[in-house]
């Protein structure tokens, strides 16, 4: 099995600025309508040098499987490559910590962070799961164990203090000592993570990938303690699962956590803290449930009935554990997989269409599980579409809208509506969407609208900054300042074709 080092040994630091710069930018949860590609193309020909400041970022939210929203960034362009670049170019350094911070694990504990994907140029996946090279360590860890603890870090990302980058790296009285250097490796990447934050030293942007790159500085420096001290357990990302012998241990594994996290201004979400009793707390209760009904029938399809059962089962699980959207992403994934009768189809697809409007954490999934899977006609994926427009705009689900839009791009159908409704939500990934779908469908009244709206950031660069991806986009050279007007006389465009 590979070891942590192994996997990050595996990637040069070409590979690093190619995968975080070219591909890192936009978060998976954003509809795919969005690239860097051309951006990352750009800066490799050019190698340009951009201002070193702090700048605003694009805010916007994805509902969680919960049902409540989770507050997710996009970066401007140009700070974010000065950190990818500075990252690439200290990729060595870089190395050289996490193999020391690893070095002792008789098992990967991180389970979840960069690493080299077949067949593509991108370094992170959320829930990447390859048991072949991974391993799977659980098996192993519980062995004698009849606890186990389950614990993780209250808002992780948000609460990341950027210099507690350097003291993760050199230790946190050097990096005191010498927090004035600020040319120092280190110290760079202290700053330059403020930078795509407007200066700020608390909290990485959620949904870039070096923010993964980042907290894994931290977070191995944590486990290289809780390792020496002879804890066994693992993590993924911000999410601790350690095997005890009984709950003393545990409630000491608890202690020791907290400690060693405060060490980087970070701590234990207390309500998430659970110690369980063993066998029964290996796998989720609702996932053992789930994976007990059996779907294909004799002749080796999915039928009509067996849907049915499944669906309503899975429906009726995710309500018993509080409304757990999981439960049905898992389940819907779970068929996408299999051969379904025409019936089965038929009712999968009438029953997701109904569930992704009460559970706006599904809609993500629509496109590459249950469109296809369910020969959704255009007429029923517009019709939904119209359906979850409309819900996004009344509740301010904006994400539910914005793909709403992003399957009428690719549909190619229209959607009712009036283009001052999206212009009030004021959300930048909906106007940007909104402005492809008007482009492509030669709606020059509502894109003359949008325009005029964008032309009011121009003047003031953090407003400009905080709406980027919809100002640069739909505005002329003509109206952009600086670097702005330098990419766009480049040609350089953040809209994927479609």
């Amino acid at each position: 099995m590979k070891s942590y080092y192994d996997y990050i040994d595996e990637i040069t630091g070409d590979e690093l600025y190619k995968g975080l710069l070219g591909h890192g930018l936009f978060a998976e949860k954003l509809p795919p309508i969005f690239t860097s590609e051309g951006f990352y193309d750009y800066c490799v020909l050019n190698n340009p040098t951009f201002a070193d400041k702090g700048r605003q970022y694009v805010y916007y939210e994805s509902m969680r499987n919960i049902n409540i929203p989770r507050p997710l960034g996009v970066p401007t362009p140009m700070a974010y490559q000065k950190l990818c670049k500075h990252l690439s170019d200290e990729w060595g350094q870089l190395k050289n910590h996490f193999a020391a911070k690893t070095m002792n694990q008789t098992h990967k504990v991180s389970r979840i962070h960069i690493r080299k994907m077949h067949d593509e140029d991108k370094l992170f996946e959320m829930n990447y799961d390859n048991w072949r090279n991974d391993g799977a360590p659980e098996n192993k860890l519980i062995y004698g164990m009849k606890y186990t603890v389950h614990a993780d870090i209250s808002k992780c990302f948000p609460s990341i203090y950027t210099h507690s980058l350097p003291w993760a790296l050199v230790g946190k009285s050097a990096a005191k000592q010498t927090k004035n250097q600020k040319t120092l490796w280190y110290n760079k990447i202290d700053h330059l993570t403020q930078n795509t934050k407007d200066l700020e030293t608390h909290g990485l942007i959620i949904g870039p990938h070096t923010s993964n790159v980042l907290s894994e500085i931290i977070l191995c420096a944590v486990d290289e303690k809780l390792v020496s001290n002879g804890w066994k357990y693992i993590r993924n990302i911000d999410d601790y699962t350690c095997f005890v012998e009984n709950e003393e241990q545990a409630e000491k594994f608890l202690v020791e956590l907290q400690a060693e996290l405060r060490e980087y201004d970070l701590s234990l979400n207390h309500k998430k803290t659970i110690i369980c009793k063993l066998p029964n707390a290996m796998v989720e209760q609702w996932v053992r449930k789930i994976k007990a009904i059996s779907l294909l029938t004799s002749y080796g399809k999915v039928d009509y009935r067996n849907c049915q059962t499944y669906l309503d089962y899975a429906i009726e699980i995710a309500e018993k554990e509080k409304g757990n959207a999981s439960v049905l992403n898992y389940a819907i994934k779970t068929l996408s997989g299999m051969p379904l009768t025409e019936n089965a189809k038929e009712y999968e697809k009438e029953i997701v269409f109904h569930l992704c409007v009460l559970y706006p954490y599904l809609v993500t999934i629509l496109d590459e599980y249950v469109f296809s899977q369910c020969s959704a006609t255009v007429n029923e994926i517009n019709h939904l579409s119209q359906t979850l427009f409309e819900n996004g705009i009344n509740l301010k689900l904006y994400e539910q809208s914005s793909y709403a839009l992003y399957f009428a791009v690719k549909y190619n159908f229209t959607l009712d509506f009036d283009v001052n409704e999206i212009i009030k939500t004021k959300d930048c990934i909906l106007l940007a969407i909104a402005y492809v779908y008007c482009q492509k469908n030669k709606m020059s009244s509502d894109i003359k609208q949008l325009k005029d709206y964008a032309r009011g950031f121009k003047s003031i660069p953090e407003d400009f900054e905080r709406m980027w991806v919809f100002a640069y986009e739909i505005l002329p050279e003509s109206d952009l300042r600086d670097e702005w007007k330098t990419l766009k006389r480049a040609k350089v465009s953040f809209i994927r074709s479609i």
